[in-house]
């Protein structure tokens, strides 16, 4: 299953708008639509940029001395975006 994420809007009239990608593969599909609640998703931001900003540096410089050792060592691989 190839899953695609776009964001959207309802007008007006009631009617969604919204890019659709292209190159879709032909066959079924399933849409799912979910409202985006502004007041919500900028309270869940604060809480991750309050989360990231008490992490301490340390931590971080630690995470990516393991990623860059793990890359030089040849444990990783690249990202796939399409297999998500």
């Amino acid at each position: 299953m190839t899953v695609i994420e776009t964001i959207g809007h309802v007008n007006e009239q009631g009617q969604l708008e919204f890019e659709q990608p292209n190159d879709l593969p032909p066959g079924d599909v399933r849409i799912i639509i979910a409202t985006l609640d502004a007041d919500a998703e900028a309270i869940d931001d604060a809480l991750w940029d309050a989360q990231f900003a008490a992490t301490p540096q340390e931590v971080w410089e630690k995470f990516a001395n393991k990623a860059l050792k793990d890359f030089e060592e040849g444990r990783t691989r690249p990202l796939d975006p399409d297999s998500l």
